[in-house]
């Protein structure tokens, strides 16, 4: 037996049957003692979840309707359990790789095809665990983002291994980033770049410009990615990104219509269109990208319960004052939509809270007061049943949703008392505190305040958008200490927030903020290009 490859674990993904059992039969042949098999990329990460691989095979096409074997790579690191150690190997036909090594992040390390050549695929295996054994000390720290650490054993790593040089200045660019060292970063990319014209490359200097604020460059670099045809989750999402902040929705639409066209199971791209879409009101789209959202993040890291609830609101807002048959069909869909929230998500009480919000909202806006109160009453003894944690973290999406029920005197009594109890949890005095300083124009203090409290509760869009409204009330002012470090804070927060599932108000009030800070990026932008 193979002493290189005995001991190693090995998981194949393929649909076909047939070269399942031949690419087994190989890899068996050659030593490898333990080999799992999954015929999707959801059994795919069922079995990453137990157990650490060392290769995995990910066939490309799966066929019509499915995950792509691509997407193994995004969605485990979205779920925080794909290891730099692991390799991973696509096998795809030649004219389709050359559109997949787009990413900087989830590029596969090697690309074979079928036939499976057993003496080829001894000789890039071999290659390849050699490779990563070298480099497990560094793939360990990676792991456990230990980035300083990563970053100075990648440096030495660099001087004793000079053939892996260009795989380990791509390391050390992640790193970089996390680090959020963003010159850095850039001048690396740059600089292979021009040794190598490749499109990960591209990726990673147009990531780090965005990041660095230099947004001209940072287009340059993602546009000529994604003209390439580049099948790339992240050069599409960023430029989308990009398009977003500087306040063009109408191109972010557009770039993110044709990524859903290359890779429709991405979950993710499928929401952030959904999120345009409803900030363009074009609520067709949007049902149709929360949709398609819902589908391909179940049993994934992006089944969401935001999705579930953007779907339902913006039916509701496609057909609100109608009458007939599309409004009783987008009625009956978002109710459903509701109720699968509860299934779904049967152990998270927050979810099933907003659900039953949500219900009333969507029920007293087709007319239906008699059940939109039931619904509220519902809403608020779910609300009632929460910890004292989550009923301070929500209570202002009750008091919004509620506002028109006759439920509404009730929580304007259970919002005072709750104040009170609030000054008992680090998080919310933070916030109070926020919104006091704010009020007497002690702008600094608010924002400290503001940013503790969103560490903490990290998923509350309030705080998010209290803490926006101050950054860019600083940069107004001329008093922001470090003008980029505001706008990365104020974009990362308004991106980070599922628009299309905040109540009205919330939407108002993001909507606005964003556009204040497109005005601020549009000058920065302006600057930039006359420097």
């Amino acid at each position: 037996m193979d002493t290189l490859f005995s001991g190693k674990k090995v998981l194949i993904l393929d649909k076909q049957l047939e070269d399942l059992r031949t690419l087994r039969d190989l890899l068996t042949g050659l030593g490898f003692g333990h080999i799992e098999v999954a015929s999707s990329v959801n059994m795919a990460l069922s079995i990453l979840r137990e157990q650490n691989v060392d290769i995995c095979f990910m066939s490309y096409d799966l066929g019509k309707g499915e995950k792509s074997g691509l997407q193994v790579m995004h969605e485990a690191q979205a779920e925080g359990i794909r290891h730099y150690g692991t390799g991973f190997v696509l096998v795809a036909a030649p004219e389709t790789s050359e559109l997949l090594f787009g990413s900087l992040e989830y590029s596969p390390d090697l690309c074979i095809n079928k036939p499976y050549n057993g003496v080829q695929l001894r000789q890039v295996l071999e290659k390849l665990v050699r490779l990563k054994q070298s480099l497990k000390p560094l793939s360990e720290l990676m792991d456990q983002q230990k980035w300083l650490e990563a970053l100075m054993l990648c440096d030495q790593k660099i001087r004793e291994f000079p053939a892996l040089k260009i795989f380990l200045l791509r390391f050390k660019g992640i790193i970089l980033l996390r680090l959020e060292r963003y010159p850095e970063a850039r001048t690396l990319f740059e600089r292979m770049l021009e040794a190598r014209d490749q499109h990960w490359m591209r990726v990673g200097a147009g990531v780090a410009a965005y990041r660095e604020g230099r947004f001209n460059l940072a287009y340059d670099c993602l546009s000529t990615v994604i003209n390439q045809q580049q099948v790339s989750v992240d050069a599409f999402n960023w430029l989308a990104r990009l398009h977003r902040l500087r306040g063009d929705l109408s191109q972010s639409m557009t770039l993110l219509r044709k990524s859903v066209l290359l890779q429709p199971s991405v979950a993710a791209l499928q929401g952030e269109l959904g999120n345009v879409a409803a900030r363009l009101q074009d609520w067709r789209l949007a049902t149709d990208s929360f949709r398609a959202a819902i589908r391909f993040g179940r049993y994934s890291a992006f089944q969401l319960p935001d999705y579930y609830f953007a779907l339902a609101r913006s039916l509701s807002d496609r057909v609100e004052g109608q009458q007939g048959g599309l409004a009783a069909e987008s009625e009956a869909e978002a109710i459903q939509v509701l109720e699968q929230v509860i299934s779904d998500f049967d152990q998270d009480r927050v979810a099933l809270f907003k659900s039953r919000l949500l219900l009333s909202d969507v029920l007293r806006r087709s007319g239906d007061v008699p059940r939109a109160e039931q619904a509220a009453r519902s809403a608020l003894d779910l609300f009632l049943a929460l910890p004292l944690d989550d009923q301070a973290q929500w209570i202002d999406q009750l008091s919004d949703g509620l506002e028109l029920s006759e439920a509404s005197r009730s929580v304007a009594v259970l919002r005072q008392e709750l104040t009170r109890k609030m000054v008992n949890i680090d998080w919310a005095r933070a916030n109070l505190k926020g919104m006091m300083h704010f009020r007497k124009a002690e702008l600094a203090q608010a924002c400290d305040a503001f940013a503790f409290a969103l560490q903490v509760q990290p998923d509350n869009p309030s705080i998010g958008l209290n803490l926006v409204q101050t950054e860019l009330e600083l940069i107004k002012r001329g008093l922001s200490p470090d003008l980029l470090a505001s706008i990365r804070c104020c974009d990362d927060v308004l991106y980070g927030i599922q628009y299309a599932a905040l109540s009205a108000r919330q939407q108002q009030r993001h909507a606005a903020l964003a556009e204040r800070l497109a005005a601020q990026v549009q000058l920065l932008s302006q600057q930039d290009q006359n420097n």
